[in-house]
């Protein structure tokens, strides 16, 4: 019986303790969903610099920012309950968070580890319980998952909302950072990539 506990970098634990966490952070996802007049949410599976044998999930905010800390505890709970009560524990949710049922959508990104495709099954999974509307786009970085639902969320306002629209932003503001630079004395037009 132990206890995972949603911090800072979401669930991160031994890939094989995840498979009903990560169904429930879907069921959790399309809550989320709800709660911010059905703005997406993102579901990104990872665990960062963490070994192979782990994975982790944690959930993304409409404006691209971590998970709202009054939540934290919710996705602790629903993650730790026993099977026969995640019904009353989303019902629970629902009613402390007053949560009108709506339209839930989610974007679902996941890292390249072994153990992400089934992990990013299950989400898919929890999200399909609550009739949850998904956009699963696959292997991609953490800060991608980011710009996806924030540029989604501002119907492009941000940003296109693919990952084109992400390179664009990005090389986009690295030419306008050069643009304000007036001294670049020594500056050789290079760069060096590490990966």
């Amino acid at each position: 019986d132990n206890v995972i506990s949603y911090g800072t970098a979401g669930f991160r634990t031994k890939a094989e303790l995840l498979d009903h966490v990560m169904y429930r952070m879907g069921l959790l996802a399309v809550l989320r969903s709800w709660s911010k007049a059905s703005k997406h949410i993102g579901v990104m599976i990872t665990a960062s610099h963490n070994p192979e044998c782990d994975n982790g999930v944690k959930l993304v905010d409409p404006a691209g920012e971590m998970l709202e800390f009054s939540w934290e505890s919710l996705a602790t709970d629903l993650a730790n309950c026993p099977d026969k009560d995640i019904d009353t524990q989303i019902q629970n949710i629902i009613s402390k968070c007053n949560i009108t049922p709506g339209t839930g959508r989610v974007i679902v990104g996941r890292d390249t580890r072994s153990s992400s495709p089934a992990l990013s099954t299950a989400v898919l999974n929890g999200i399909a319980a609550l009739g949850g509307q998904v956009n699963d786009i696959g292997i991609v970085t953490t800060p991608q998952l980011h710009y996806m639902v924030v540029a989604t969320n501002t119907e492009g306002g941000y940003g296109e909302p693919s990952l084109p629209g992400y390179y664009a932003k990005l090389t986009g503001a690295f030419k306008n950072f050069l643009g304000e630079c007036k001294d670049v004395k020594n500056y050789q037009p290079k760069i060096m990539f590490d990966g």
